[in-house]
């Protein structure tokens, strides 16, 4: 199946958004989600039009909202020449039938919105892989209204199925077997990522993660020097990037920048995306970059925080990282941020001193769970003392008097001073000093 059941959106393509506002909820809160559906559409090049809100008891199972509203949304798309509506919560399957009948214009919801996104920035075979199965589970119980000017006007039984029935359940069939492949693809891809996992085992891990374009990429940039250029947009960043804080430092320190989360992320993308997310579930901490310039960054938190937990990432240490300080406009603010979450960093990214603020943060979390401790290690045996070379910060170097043994003063995670242990003479107390390098030692 080849064809992109979303749309076929081109460009400068025009829009009409709907929200909904139930009995109870905040209108405020309603209203900036809907604002963050204009954000989503203008990432697709999108333009709104047109925008319809409606108040209700309770959702119309049949087409979501009333009759009378989807009239006046089908008139207001011909008015503004839109050929899309987009609603800003999920709908099934038979609701998007119904009112792409009704409106006679092409019908998504949010999820469908963040998807064709994840489909354009797509860049490696991974996450390629990865929306493609996304998109296709999406798709899967939509697919039923796709070859309905097939289908005969009569009924009966089995035997006297029409045409569209059967070109569905093909088109259902090579979804389900090419979910199947991708799987099987992504699996493959999951072993060899973990295998690169594993070789960092001895290594220290950093994971930035956090609500879509609050800055993760410009901190990235910022603690590693690296090349990659940030882009205010949504989800400019799918593919995990891990870099080196600092290649002289012992043991090194990975810092990974992954995908973005945002309110109602389908779970689908969330399942999809777990050979990417296995980074922030393997980090030894979390730098949750918060966009505080958003008036409602709280809510950024607590979304990030919900898809942590439902990634089983919820437990793993956090540092929170208040970004965007510079588009502040109330002088106070970080103080404030500052008692309300104690050990928070209020900062701008674009700021090399403030970048070095975070990674000195960083170093100070580490301090207190490096182990400093003795070693001594045959001549010739050579693979421990690569190991102590690659993973340790050496702090004195020695050898015995008969020059059997090379003896080690040293810190190391405690992973490393495990695989170390037949060669350890005496652990001390635990200290890190990491600006100090083997060659500066």
């Amino acid at each position: 199946m080849e064809e992109n059941l979303i749309a076929q959106l081109t460009a400068d393509e025009k829009a009409v958004v709907v929200g909904v506002l139930l009995a109870g909820e905040s209108a405020e809160k309603v209203e900036e989600e809907m604002r963050e559906l204009h954000s989503l559409l203008d990432t697709l090049g999108v333009h709104v039009t047109g925008r319809i809100m409606q108040k209700r008891q309770k959702l119309t199972p049949n087409c979501y909202i009333g009759s009378g509203k989807v009239q006046e949304i089908k008139d207001l798309a011909a008015a503004t020449g839109a050929r899309l509506v987009v609603f800003d919560r999920a709908l099934s399957a038979p609701q998007v039938r119904n009112l792409e009948q009704m409106t006679d214009c092409v019908v998504l919801d949010r999820t469908g919105v963040i998807l064709e996104i994840f489909s354009r920035h797509a860049r490696t075979n991974q996450a390629k892989t990865q929306v493609e199965i996304a998109k296709l589970e999406y798709l899967l119980p939509r697919l039923s209204g796709a070859w309905s000017h097939f289908q005969r006007q009569k009924g009966g039984g089995a035997l006297q199925r029409g045409m569209g029935e059967k070109q569905i359940e093909i088109d259902r069939r090579r979804a389900r077997e090419r979910i199947a492949r991708l799987q099987k693809q992504l699996e493959q891809i999951r072993k060899e990522k973990m295998i690169q996992r594993k070789s960092r085992s001895n290594e220290l891990k950093v994971a930035i993660v956090g609500y879509t374009n609050s800055g993760k990429t410009t901190l990235m940039k910022g603690l590693t020097k690296s090349s990659q250029t940030p882009k205010d947009e949504l989800f400019a960043t799918l593919d995990t990037n891990v870099k080196t804080i600092d290649p002289r430092t012992r043991p090194k320190i990975l810092l990974s920048d992954t995908v973005g989360f945002i309110r109602n992320l389908p779970h689908g993308l969330i399942e999809s995306f777990r050979t990417t997310l296995d980074e922030v579930n393997e980090a030894d901490l979390l730098l949750h970059v918060v966009d505080v310039s958003y008036p409602f960054y709280e809510d950024h938190i607590k979304v990030t925080r919900s898809v942590l937990e439902e990634m089983g990432a919820g437990d793993i240490p956090q540092i929170l990282v208040f970004n965007k300080s510079d588009r502040l406009n109330d002088p106070v603010l970080p103080r404030i941020l500052r008692a309300a979450y104690p050990g928070c960093i209020v900062i701008s990214a674009q700021s090399e001193a403030d970048s070095l603020k975070v990674r000195d943060q960083i170093y100070h979390f580490f301090r207190k769970n490096l182990v400093t401790f003795r070693l001594s290690i045959p001549i010739e045996n050579t693979a421990a003392q690569s190991l102590v070379y690659r993973n340790c910060l050496i702090i004195e170097k020695d050898f015995q008097e008969e020059g059997s043994h090379a003896l080690f003063l040293a810190q190391a995670t405690r992973s490393t001073v495990t695989k170390l242990r037949p060669f350890i003479i005496e652990v001390e107390d635990e200290v890190f000093n990491p600006d100090a390098s083997e060659e500066e030692k």
